[in-house]
């Protein structure tokens, strides 16, 4: 076996190790081993060999030549760290690719704020918008649904009583059942008391509606929060960076979740795939996403390492 084959194999076998199984990516990280045995590059992984399997065939995109070559300089710098040498690749030698931006992680103080911001927005001749844009924001914090999901709630669909949420409509059109806390219930069941008050105790079909009955658009709520969320600034102050979105309620739940089962001694790795099933992803890939590299959850990382280093178990 090649070198360069040996070095994707190895990286490949490590990333599915973590859950992460590589289809498209690791069936075109071959092809670079494959193109490194066709032009008889037998060293391990340099900047010619990688540049020229990125620029290599014709009619590519820049953009498709850029993404093959930061796959070849992360299977490099796997392979160095293991040989314990510095990597030489450089990202963005042959153009910028575009990199994801960092999700806004909420705390619980600035929850509480956006919270209590939504219940007192001042909405003309719709006293239903503030108690629903509330409500909506804290189950989105408590149970990381796709806020699509959430406003497709029917009433019906929550169950007191068992404590659970029905999602009917959820990506794909998968159906699952979301068990929540006890103080989510109550949360729920107050926010219908008063729901229901406005609406003089009229039958609902919909769990959130606005204008007494109407069912609440995403982007009519995606509208508001970016005022709401101006609560999280001082006077004068603007955003320095991408400000935060209603999605990153559903980020700032899965990185939230994984620092619980830390501090409580939970095996975090036995537990992911239980909160991919919550969280609606048909593959442990898709939850990885979530997990943003806040310093917590890099610490988390550096333990579980440490734990393994030592010849135990990682959590």
């Amino acid at each position: 076996m090649s070198i360069i084959k040996a070095q994707v194999e190895a990286y490949i076998a490590y990333k599915n190790g973590l859950g992460v199984p590589l289809v498209s990516e690791g069936s075109a990280m071959r092809q670079f081993a494959r193109y490194a045995d066709s032009v008889g590059h037998e060293d391990p992984i340099n900047a010619e060999i990688a540049v020229g399997w990125a620029r290599s065939g014709v009619n590519h995109a820049e953009g498709y030549e850029i993404k093959r070559y930061e796959m070849a300089r992360r299977v490099h710098e796997y392979a160095c760290a293991l040989a314990g040498v510095p990597a030489t690749l450089p990202p963005g030698l042959i153009g910028k690719s575009c990199n994801r931006i960092t999700p806004y992680i909420f705390t619980d103080e600035e929850i509480s704020l956006i919270m209590c911001a939504a219940s007192r927005m001042y909405v003309q001749q719709d006293a239903m918008k503030p108690l629903v844009y509330a409500a909506v924001i804290g189950l989105l914090r408590a149970t990381g649904m796709r806020p699509n999901e959430a406003l497709s709630l029917d009433d019906s669909d929550f169950d007191p009583d068992a404590g659970t949420f029905l999602v009917r409509k959820g990506k794909n059109n998968r159906e699952r059942l979301v068990p929540v806390e006890d103080s989510t219930v109550d949360a729920i069941m107050r926010y219908r008391e008063r729901r229901d008050g406005l609406r003089d105790g009229s039958e609902c079909r919909r769990l959130f509606v606005v204008n007494g009955d109407k069912p609440v658009h995403l982007g009519n709520l995606e509208h508001s929060f970016c005022e709401i969320r101006c609560v999280l600034l001082n006077r004068g102050e603007i955003w320095e960076r991408r400000p935060p979105r209603i999605y990153d309620m559903r980020h700032t739940f899965a990185v939230s979740k994984i620092l619980s089962w830390h501090e409580s001694g939970e095996n975090v790795s036995a537990m992911l795939p239980v909160l991919a099933t919550y969280m609606g992803h048909r593959n442990i890939s898709e939850t990885y996403w979530y997990l943003t590299g806040t310093p917590e959850l890099l610490q988390v990382a550096c333990d579980a390492f440490e734990q393994v280093a030592k010849g135990g178990e990682a959590k």
